[in-house]
């Protein structure tokens, strides 16, 4: 009796603290959601699946073995299921490294540091290649390279000048690498912009009247105080590479020419799910490894201060003459890179036959037009298309309740890191929130595919549900959504709550009242950057959509698959346009948030 008596009074005092309680069910949800779905996947590949008893004589299903790591790691078929895969990743992520790094770098520099013209442009435009998905390059790629050896009618290169690609420059690591790169040069960009800005100029002027030159102050000035964010440019570049999906798999598969991702997919898309678990395994067990690295990185580059109590201001660089080659360089950059995908993606969608570029082939056919047996086999245009129509509102619906829900967890979440600093729960629940991050989307998809594929005691089973696509997306974002309330939440002295309080208002108002108003920004910063990364959702959701869950990317996945051309180009071109007229509408409403 005692016992029961002393936990009804610790349970009142919990609720007395919202910031514990909330702490409580925040972790159970992360256990749940992330540690237990890590746990099913690791030692689900170490038993014998429906598959087993083809392979072992005697093998029952849910036994022990070590047969799938062998297979995946040392038998005779593991170069094709995993070496290979692993090289043409890792081969990958370290061209897409060499790519983005210098360019991103460069791009920083010259609109931070240097007196190039439209600066402003350049700083809004070089983002815009990450808020696109990263196959929207690549489909783009296909419009002008693509060969006709692999179905459908050829580029806008043999089209015009009769000129037929080789497949090496269609599909395959060249075009991928170009892609991804394309894609992940913001990231360099963002942190060195970031970077660059704080950096006293007195520091690079004391070099200069000690007779340093331009390169020598670079080298031994500028390059160490922006190392630990190019060093974090650089890590998480080759993590999110290494489990990229949308472009090797529209760039590589009708080739064969598989990466870690792709196999995973393949493996998971033929049932054979403990293979699919090893290689899940393997792939975050690489991606985990250069999160660590990064954070090892930069703890150890922390003695370097660029921020101090002096006056000082940043001297721009005057480019003289090479002013007219970095503006060159710079819209030559956005032209080829942002707006000709753009323009030729669009063109696409006009045209009633591949690759026949004459005003007598334009046709609104593919948005409007009724289906006729000779145009992708009498699918209709994209406004008749009642599958179509269903994955655009199924795709809006994902990315609005996505985005709200992550918004509301970023803020919860900081609300009680911030409130529990200190504590073991803080701690903790910081931690597990930041795990998803280091699981790439196409294993994230494939742990719930397993995971809740059947039902757990009262949870059903959610897999041909949106549940399962909100709840991916969700979890999925995380870590952005937690970094976003725990910043907002550092910016609101306790007092304001506590005063409330001592008036008598219960914590949901409280919550509604003070807190959410307050933390507005970081709130709607992870609003639009969920809503962006749940529009253009392929890799986390590839495995979990079906008929009645379909979305627009995994309709594009499935229409360059069949030849659909001009379909998969026009919803890739309504993507874009949902995603940047949400993106402008989320910040006119909420005011101007930087991402």
């Amino acid at each position: 009796m005692p016992t029961l008596v002393r936990l009804k009074q610790k349970g009142v005092r919990l609720l007395r603290r919202p910031e514990r309680l909330w702490g409580v069910v925040l972790l159970l949800a992360l256990i749940v959601f992330v540690v237990i779905p890590l746990f099913y996947i690791a030692i689900g590949s170490f038993q014998f699946d429906s598959w087993g008893p083809r392979y072992v004589r005697g093998a029952k299903p849910g036994d022990f073995t070590l047969f799938y790591w062998h297979r995946v790691l040392l038998s005779r078929i593991s170069t094709s299921i995993f070496w290979e895969p692993f090289l043409h990743s890792l081969l990958i992520a370290c061209l897409v490294v060499l790519i983005s790094l210098p360019l991103g770098g460069l791009f920083a520099w010259l609109v931070v540091r240097t007196d190039l013209p439209f600066k402003n442009f350049f700083n809004s435009i070089l983002v815009v290649p990450y808020i696109l998905p990263a196959w929207t390059l690549g489909l783009a790629w296909l419009t002008v390279f693509k060969n006709p050896q692999f179905g459908g009618q050829p580029g806008l290169l043999y089209g015009l000048f009769g000129v037929e690609p080789p497949v090496w420059i269609s599909y395959g690591l060249l075009p991928i690498v170009i892609s991804l790169s394309v894609h992940y040069i913001p990231y360099t960009f963002i942190l060195l912009s970031g970077a660059l800005a704080t950096i006293d100029a007195q520091l690079e002027e004391s070099a200069e009247i000690l007779g340093a030159n331009r390169a020598t102050i670079l080298r031994k000035v500028t390059f160490p105080l922006v190392l630990p964010a190019l060093g974090s440019a650089f890590i998480l570049t080759v993590g999110r590479t290494l489990g990229a999906f949308g472009a090797p798999a529209f760039l590589g598969l009708p080739v064969h020419y598989y990466t870690l991702s792709t196999r995973v997919y393949a493996a998971f898309s033929n049932r054979q799910q403990a293979e699919g678990y090893v290689l899940t395994v393997l792939l975050i067990l690489f991606t985990t490894l250069t999160v660590l690295a990064n954070q090892k990185l930069l703890g150890t580059r922390r003695r370097f201060t660029t921020i101090t109590g002096k006056g000082g201001k940043q001297r721009l660089v005057k480019l003289g003459r090479w002013k007219a080659v970095a503006l060159s360089l710079m819209l030559g950059f956005v032209v080829l890179f942002v707006f000709a995908p753009l323009i030729l993606v669009l063109l696409e969608t006009f045209l009633r036959v591949e690759g026949q570029y004459g005003w007598d082939n334009l046709t609104l056919h593919y948005w409007i037009g009724l289906g006729v047996p000779e145009l992708a086999e009498g699918q209709p245009g994209i406004f008749r298309n009642s599958v179509v129509l269903g994955a655009i509102k199924n795709t809006v619906f994902l990315a609005l309740m996505t985005a709200l829900i992550s918004g509301v967890l970023g803020v919860l979440i900081g609300y009680t890191v911030v409130r529990n600093r200190g504590k073991a729960m803080a701690r903790a629940l910081e931690s597990l929130s930041f795990v998803p991050y280091m699981i790439p989307g196409i294993a994230f998809g494939g742990i719930y595919l397993s995971l809740f594929a059947r039902s757990w005691g009262p949870l059903p089973a959610l897999y041909g549900t949106m549940t399962i696509l909100i709840l991916t997306c969700t979890m999925r974002n995380l870590p952005f959504a937690a970094g976003s309330g725990v910043s907002a939440m550092h910016q609101i002295d306790v007092s304001l709550e506590e005063a409330a309080e001592l008036h008598g208002a219960p914590w949901a108002k409280r919550f509604f009242r003070i807190i959410l108003p307050l933390t507005k920004s970081g709130f709607l910063s992870a609003f639009i950057l969920t809503f962006i990364t749940a529009m253009r959702a392929l890799d986390e959701i590839a495995l979990l959509v079906t008929p009645q869950t379909r979305t627009m990317t995994s309709i594009i996945f499935r229409f360059q698959q069949q030849s659909f051309t001009q379909h998969a180009y026009g919803i890739t071109v309504l993507i874009v346009t949902i995603t940047l007229f949400g993106n402008y509408l989320a910040r006119r409403l909420g005011g101007r948030v930087s991402l």
